[in-house]
């Protein structure tokens, strides 16, 4: 570098807690993370940096450490600090309709006009998921600047040299500023030393250096803590930057006034290069890793690399069912609520926050407080909404060109998929704002695989992108399909519930997997499968506090027919299951036999979830987990519990499986 040339460093920094997350999340990523860094940050005047919170750790700072939001106005006032906005609870703004995620980026641009007094003028875009088709409702919403990465630019052709600053891009005239962040800063910031870091921005081709990345780099990410504050990373970079004259740190906005853009721009669909990994599916994925591995083995990744994609965001909806259903359900209620109040609105934006609908690095989907979160606010947000509850709905909910039946009262909602086994998808319960059919099947990840993950050369401490990390494969069990409830099996003679736990399917199969035909009958709605000299009718009737379902079938002498229903205890730790007066925890197995009935008690529930046979079944159950990645390593995490129904002898018997939740009693 010609040491007579200016480089202006672009620092951004974006802190985020998923709605739904425990408070001692909060409170550790606050410790550990947000205060030390402004803490150090607060010393450097000098240091112009960029801020993005997000709404649900903004109101949790403010509800319990509001002093800090004294000290973000500090720094704004002093023009040290920009703040960023995105939609304020963190959606992909290009998964969620238009009308919310424009009250979603007007919601973030009026809580800061009201804290600090200034008008935010750029936008962190949500996982870095850019679709062309939300430029518009940028430009709408009053955006002048909005943030991606590198690898945006290198799709859409552009050399990683050339990236040193932002572009223009444009839809009828009308222009937005695009900022690369740097892949290589993203690797380098805060996980090198000092001097590494300062070596690779002397050399920076660009007038700009950009980075701008997740707070939590600095103080939760395994080893960080200790690095960053403790050992003086942060202290020794902001040092290093203030003692060099040719570096000049700069906000985006602040380098929008004093620079010109570098060109014009138009960028595919793209997230940031890892995202394309995780979203493909499992093999694709494997496969697509391996490849990556390979070229960098040999020394040709960098030629190959502008010419690499994987999948895109909204892949995760095909991959993932569940989050899929939870995603169409939030698109639902939006139909639904979009005249209605601030309440109810606000419920649904927090519905929106992205994390539960997928996973990456981080638990995401996997994690299920988070999705419980999400079925909770849809389910607030109609209520404050006051919108009809009783309703029936025939429509096509999860776009997969296939309809599926929609019951609703006061009480609760029911949704069933006549083309996949006439099977209950989802049973929520209002009062109590809880889905407890909320369960995640458990699937082969790519990364189940393992492998000796490449480690950090050289000083510093390691990403969690370069931790080795080994899952348990003799603990790991797949499910063929997903863990919806009423879903009816033909199992051969000998099947027994350890092949069940295990993942052992050989022989069983799915009745009615090409689909039940429906009608409505004076008892409810009727789902009839009529098999090679099989048959399976059932009846599902939403009453009150639950539903009722009424099987009648035919099956091949010495077959025995097996009804799934898969539960979600949230409170799993405690949750019990009793039959019969007997209890045993929910997260243990147990071959029961011959019952009546049996009853889930969670104390994070209101009241019991009560199932009652009409006849006898033979009850299996067995907890599942799941093994996903994440910061840490590999999580095992309950994802429910499954019930099996196994009635065998009879040719033809009838009887009812009712989930209902006993009224609470005054005491």
């Amino acid at each position: 570098m010609d040491l007579g040339t200016e480089v202006v460093l672009l620092f951004g920094i974006h802190g985020h807690q998923p709605e739904g997350n425990f408070s001692w999340v909060f409170e550790e990523a606050f410790e550990k993370a947000y205060r030390p860094f402004m803490e150090v940050m607060r010393k450097f005047p000098s240091f112009s940096f960029t801020l993005h919170y997000t709404g649900p750790l903004w109101e949790w700072i403010e509800r319990e450490r509001s002093w800090f939001m004294d000290w973000v106005g500090e720094m704004v006032d002093r023009g040290q600090a920009e703040i960023q906005i995105s939609g304020f609870y963190e959606p992909v703004l290009a998964a969620i309709p238009v009308r919310d995620a424009l009250g979603q980026i007007e919601m973030a641009k009026e809580y800061v006009r009201s804290r600090w007094g200034v008008e935010p003028k750029g936008l962190w875009l949500t996982e870095r998921v850019w679709e062309p088709q939300i430029l518009s409702l940028l430009l709408e919403a009053g955006i002048e600047y909005v943030v991606v990465d590198d690898y945006h630019f290198i799709c859409a052709g552009e050399g990683e040299g050339e990236l040193g600053g932002y572009f223009l891009t444009e839809e009828e005239g009308r222009t937005l500023a695009i900022f690369p962040i740097s892949e290589r800063l993203r690797y380098f910031i805060p996980f090198r030393p000092v001097d590494h870091v300062m070596e690779f921005l002397r050399s920076h081709p660009g007038p700009g250096a950009i980075i701008h990345d997740d707070a939590e780099k600095f103080g939760i990410w395994p080893g960080t803590h200790e690095w960053v504050y403790r050992r003086g990373w942060l202290r020794g970079f902001l040092e290093a930057v203030e003692g060099e004259p040719w570096l000049k740190p700069l906000t985006f906005s602040q380098f929008m006034e004093e620079r010109p853009p570098q060109g014009r721009v138009y960028l595919p669909t793209a997230s940031y290069f890892e995202m394309g990994e995780w979203s493909l599916s499992p093999e694709r994925a494997w496969e697509f890793h391996r490849l990556v591995e390979d070229l960098k083995a040999r020394g040709e990744w960098e030629r190959y690399r502008p010419f690499f994609r994987g999948g895109i965001w909204k892949t995760f909806l095909v991959k993932y069912p569940e989050a899929n259903h939870m995603h169409k359900r939030m698109v639902w209620v939006s139909r639904r609520v979009a005249h209605a109040g601030e309440e109810a609105k606000r419920a649904l934006y927090r519905a929106q926050c992205n994390d539960a609908y997928w996973h990456g690095i981080f638990g995401g989907l996997y994690l299920p407080h988070l999705r419980r979160a999400i079925y909770a606010r849809l389910l607030e947000a109609e209520d404050k909404a006051g919108v009809d509850l009783e309703g029936v709905w025939l429509e096509d909910l999860d776009a997969d060109g296939h309809e599926e039946l929609i019951l609703s009262n006061g009480g609760c909602l029911a949704v069933i998929k006549p083309s996949q086994g006439g099977a209950l998808v989802e049973l929520s319960f209002r009062r109590e704002r809880v889905n407890i059919t909320d369960t995640l099947a458990r699937r082969f990840e790519h990364y189940h695989r393992g492998e000796e993950v490449r480690g950090q050369s050289g000083d510093g401490t390691p990403s969690i992108h370069e931790q080795a990390k080994a899952p348990p494969l003799h603990q790991v069990v797949y499910d063929p399909l997903p863990r919806y409830s009423f879903m009816d099996y033909l199992v051969p003679k000998g099947f027994s519930m350890k092949d069940w736990e295990e993942g052992r399917w050989d022989g069983v199969r799915l009745l009615g997997a090409e689909g039940y035909s429906l009608s409505q009958v004076d008892e409810g709605w009727r789902l009839v499968w009529d098999g090679e000299g099989d048959l399976v009718e059932k009846i599902f009737r939403l009453v009150p506090r639950g539903i009722e379902v009424f099987y009648t079938f035919s099956i091949p002498e010495g077959a025995a027919l097996a009804v799934g229903i898969d539960l979600h205890m949230p409170w799993a730790g405690n949750a019990q299951v009793e039959v019969g007066g007997e209890m045993v925890a929910a997260t243990k197995g147990r071959l029961w036999g011959q019952v009546g009935g049996w009853i889930c008690r969670d104390p994070s529930i209101s009241a019991p979830v009560e199932v009652k046979l009409g006849g006898m079944g033979e009850l299996w159950q067995v907890p599942f987990f799941t093994f996903s990645q994440s910061e840490r390593g590999f999580d095992r995490i309950y994802q429910g519990t499954g019930f099996l129904v196994v009635a065998r002898g009879e040719e033809r018997l009838s009887f009812s499986l009712a989930l209902r939740q006993e009224e609470v009693r005054d005491a």
